[in-house]
């Protein structure tokens, strides 16, 4: 079923599987068990759910291929939700907040609980994004804001004096 590297149908072996899934726990999605799901506002896209409350998850996540002129135009997001949206290849324009950002590979934007974010494939051939969404959770006395950047700009922390795993913060981590 996996429409990504075109392997379809039921698998061979008995003991092919195409995922794992332990609710509340993770989920373990190969290529070949990822799906098309429709999802009202995106055009022209094809979309997977990754994960979603129904698994336990307290998020929802995506994988996004954006055909020619695909995008959301009705916006993601909304009151009490917040969003972020990270290009995986090509090159998208997303907006919020009334400021427009050319997205590339790398590219990334945080939207706060309330704001809409629109996004469009900006290149003739597809683009892939990864988008995000959750409950907004409050700290008191302080407040989100748009954020966005590329991942080639930050700096490389290695996690725990590990050299092997490479954090990357890609929100503001001062309050």
């Amino acid at each position: 079923m996996g429409y990504l590297n075109n392997v379809t149908g039921y698998r061979d072996d008995l003991l092919a599987n195409r995922a794992i899934v332990k609710h509340g726990n993770f989920a373990l999605l190969t290529p070949d068990g990822l799906v098309k799901n429709i999802i009202p506002g995106f055009e022209n896209c094809d979309a997977t759910i990754l994960s979603t409350p129904k698994l336990g998850a307290s998020f929802v996540d995506y994988l996004v291929t954006l055909h020619q002129n695909g995008g959301n135009q009705q916006g993601f997001g909304g009151e009490g939700i917040e969003t972020f949206l990270y290009v995986i290849s090509g090159n998208i324009t997303a907006k919020a907040e009334g400021k427009t950002f050319a997205l590339s590979e790398g590219g990334y934007l945080y939207c706060p609980p309330g704001s809409l974010m629109t996004f469009v494939n900006a290149q003739a051939e597809d683009s892939q994004i990864f988008l995000y969404k959750r409950r907004y959770v409050p700290v008191e006395g302080h407040a989100p804001w748009l954020v966005s950047g590329n991942a080639s700009e930050l700096e490389r922390i290695h996690y725990e004096g590990m050299d092997d795993v490479i954090l990357l913060d890609f929100l503001p981590k001062e309050l």
